[in-house]
C-alpha cells in the first residue's frame, strides 16, 4: 500500500533534508534552527523513523531543539540498495550534524540508533556533548542469527506493506495497543514508519551490531544508557557492558520491555531529565 500523507507536524516544528554521505537525510525538528536552544539529536530504531520520537521531542523541546533523523531506508531519507552497514550509518549521521551545523550535541538513539551513535561517539570522541543509548542493539541477547532476523524482518515489512494504514491500526498488536491506551497519535506516525520503511534495511540485521567491549571504551563523554526490565542474568551482564564505559551510567527501567520509552515514558522520561541536567 502506498502511505497516507503523513501526521501534520506541532506548531512551531519545521522539516526538510540535507545532504549527507551521498544521500538525502529528512529530518523533523523543533524549532526553525535559529534557537539558541542546545541541539540534541535522536536517531530511532529499525522500521520506525524520527516522526516516531514525536511525545519525547515534545517533552524536551522546551529545553533542546531536538532534531528528529530519518535513517537511510526510513521515512523519507533516500533508499538505497546498499549502505546499511555501521560504517555508512556513522557517515550519514555525522553528515546531517555537519549539514545541519549542530554544535556539541547529545545523541541519543534506541536500539539500532543507540548503536550508531554509541559508534559515531566512539570514531569521533570531541562531537558529542554527551549519549543517551535506549536498549542499544549491541547489548541485546540475539538468539537468531543475521540471516534469521534478517528474513524475520522481510517478512514483518511485507505484511505491513499488503496493509492500509487504517488497517494496521486495527490488525497490528502494537498499533492497536497503542490505540487503546489513548496513544491515536503516536500509532499512526509508528503506522507511518512502517508503511514507508523500505525492505532494503534487513540488511542493518546481516551487517550486525556492535561489540561493547570493543568500541564503549573509546566513547570519552557522559554515557546514560537506558535498558528495559531483565532477570539477573541479564542485568548482569548489562552491567559487565557498561562497565566498557568510560563516564557511564546504566539504569534499568522496570516493568518495560524493548521500547523503553513507550512502555513506561514518565520513568524513562525522568531518569532521562536527571542525566541531562547533570551533563
Amino acid at each position: 500500500m502506498e502511505p497516507d500523507e503523513p501526521e501534520p507536524l506541532p506548531e512551531g516544528w519545521t522539516a526538510g533534508t540535507v545532504h549527507a554521505n551521498g544521500i538525502d537525510v529528512h529530518y523533523t525538528r523543533t524549532s526553525d534552527g535559529t534557537t539558541a536552544k542546545p541541539p540534541l539529536v535522536v536517531c530511532h530504531g529499525v522500521f520506525d523513523d524520527g516522526p516516531c520520537r514525536t511525545p519525547l521531542a515534545r517533552d524536551l523541546e522546551d529545553e533542546f531543539d531536538v532534531v528528529l533523523l530519518d535513517a537511510r531506508g526510513h521515512g523519507r531519507t533516500t533508499v538505497t540498495a546498499e549502505g546499511y552497514g555501521m560504517e555508512d550509518r556513522v557517515a550519514d549521521l555525522i553528515g546531517a550534524i555537519d549539514a545541519l551545523a549542530l554544535d556539541n550535541p547529545v545523541l541519543f538513539g534506541h536500539s539500532m540508533g543507540g548503536d550508531t551513535i554509541a559508534a559515531t561517539a566512539a570514531a569521533h570522541p570531541d562531537l558529542p556533548r554527551a549519549v543517551v543509548m535506549v536498549d542499544p542493539a549491541g547489548m541485546l541477547d540475539h538468539e537468531e542469527s543475521p540471516q534469521e532476523a534478517a528474513a524475520w524482518a522481510s517478512e514483518r515489512i511485507e505484511w505491513w506493506h499488503d496493509r492500509s494504514k487504517e488497517a494496521l491500526l486495527e490488525e497490528d498488536d502494537e498499533l492497536r495497543g497503542h490505540v487503546e491506551a489513548g496513544e491515536e497519535l503516536l500509532a499512526r506516525l509508528i503506522a507511518d514508519a512502517r508503511l514507508r520503511v523500505s525492505p532494503h534495511i534487513t540488511a542493518v540485521f546481516e551487517a550486525g551490531w556492535i561489540e561493547p567491549s570493543e568500541r564503549y571504551p573509546e566513547i570519552e563523554v557522559p554515557t546514560l544508557v537506558l535498558k528495559a526490565d531483565a532477570a539477573d542474568a541479564g542485568r548482569e551482564r548489562d552491567e559487565a557492558n557498561a562497565e566498557y564505559l568510560t563516564d557511564g551510567k546504566l539504569v534499568h527501567v522496570d516493568g518495560t520491555g524493548h521500547t523503553v520509552f513507550r512502555d513506561d515514558r514518565k520513568t524513562a522520561t525522568q531518569a532521562l531529565r536527571t542525566f541531562l541536567d547533570s551533563v
